[in-house]
């Protein structure tokens, strides 16, 4: 029988139950809502292999002398569209590139049940679907084995997802495809589905809404992004609406702290300057230090490319951006994610099993999470006002 990564290291990157040849394994939730590959047809399996090799994490991974990666601090000249986003607006400017040379686009969305999911979009209407952060690791389901169809048709296809679903992809296709374009971002590390989807199910009885939401934005910036200032916003379709500083959040809260992180993320492999993707993106914090004048609080976007392809793509949106060429060690200053893991945190498994077994709401003061103050509506339009007339 294969031995596949070991539970602690692996992604759940899905390369193992793409390329199987005899679609011996599948992908199986845990408690956490995490999934792991988990051979079902041991009698089918032809001990091939093809899984251990496939495996980002098994795989010795290979120093590319030949890489050579740049960095850049950009935002999109379009101020509508950097406000939808999570930063500078520089996925959407690149996605549309694609989208209008005929191609397609795979990248994590929410369905109609708040679950993260990968999809694939055609349509420059469709764009939204993808744009802004999700804090849940998304399901890949067969996107892999989508993707490499829609190569070997000649189609231009981009991809973006995490650095270990770009490693998982790239190690499945076993070779590099000219009409592939890989996009991962600067990751902090996946948390739990299991507690995003219980924590959309609190907010909604919390929020006193009968509604599932209809927009959520984790990274809004009605208050701004400089200094990170954004806040969490959910809005629901009889009109009521979650408003709350990003730091007051308990989801955010446990998010940062490490508490609903996979296990694999605290020794992630995929970390450092150089990557396999083409292009990494990220929120360009401490830009204001660096060079204020990239930074009018409505975002800005750290670039990494690591290829000629990326670098190419990213002369394709030159116009529709303002770009600053900047030092490396500059763009990882005080971006830490770039470089190093998350903390494995010694109780992460009592506070999984306290969330999956309890209310979300029962469980915050067991884990001296802060509840979000409520903010009247005139508190509300103090803020807006004082911001609107420049004094804050």
């Amino acid at each position: 029988m294969p031995k596949l990564a070991e539970k602690n290291q692996c992604t759940g990157c899905t390369a193992c139950v793409s390329i199987c040849p005899r679609n011996c394994i599948q992908m199986k939730k845990d408690n956490a809502g995490f999934e792991f590959p988990v051979i079902m047809e041991r009698s089918a399996c032809i001990a091939c292999g093809a899984c251990e090799r496939v495996c980002p994490v098994l795989m010795k991974k290979k120093d590319d002398e030949n890489l050579s990666t740049s960095a850049y601090a950009a935002f999109s000249n379009n101020n509508a569209l950097r406000l939808e986003s999570s930063s500078g607006g520089i996925f959407s400017e690149l996605a549309a590139t694609i989208l209008q040379r005929g191609g397609v686009i795979y990248g994590a969305s929410y369905d109609d049940e708040g679950v993260v999911r990968h999809i694939e979009i055609k349509e420059q209407t469709e764009l939204g679907k993808l744009r802004g952060a999700k804090y849940s690791q998304s399901i890949l389901g067969d996107s892999f084995l989508s993707i490499k169809k829609q190569l070997d048709s000649g189609r231009i296809v981009l991809f973006s997802g995490t650095p270990c679903q770009v490693a998982g992809l790239k190690a499945f296709l076993k070779r590099d495809y000219e009409n592939l374009v890989c996009i991962d971002f600067v990751c902090h590390g996946v948390p739990s589905p299991m507690v995003w989807e219980k924590y959309v199910k609190y907010r909604s009885l919390t929020d006193n809404s009968d509604s599932f939401p209809q927009h959520i934005n984790l990274r809004n910036k009605e208050s701004g992004w400089s200094h990170y200032a954004y806040s969490v916003k959910f809005a629901y379709a009889d009109k009521k609406r979650y408003l709350c500083k990003n730091g007051d959040d308990p989801f955010m809260q446990l998010f940062v702290k490490d508490y609903i992180l996979r296990e694999s993320c605290s020794s992630c492999h995929f970390k450092g300057y150089h990557r396999v993707s083409d292009i990494t993106l990220g929120d360009f914090w401490g830009i204001w230090n660096i060079n204020p004048k990239m930074d009018d609080n409505k975002g800005t976007s750290l670039i990494l490319t690591h290829t000629a392809k990326g670098e190419k793509m990213m002369n394709a949106v030159s116009e529709n951006i303002k770009c600053e060429q900047v030092y490396l060690e500059q763009a990882a200053r005080e971006n830490p994610s770039l470089l190093r893991s998350s903390v494995h945190k010694q109780n992460r498994d009592i506070v999984l099993k306290t969330i999956e077994s309890e209310n979300f709401q029962e469980i915050l003061p067991l884990l001296q999470v802060k509840q979000p103050q409520r903010r009247s509506k005139k508190e509300i339009i103090k803020r807006v006002l004082k911001k609107l007339c420049g004094l804050g």
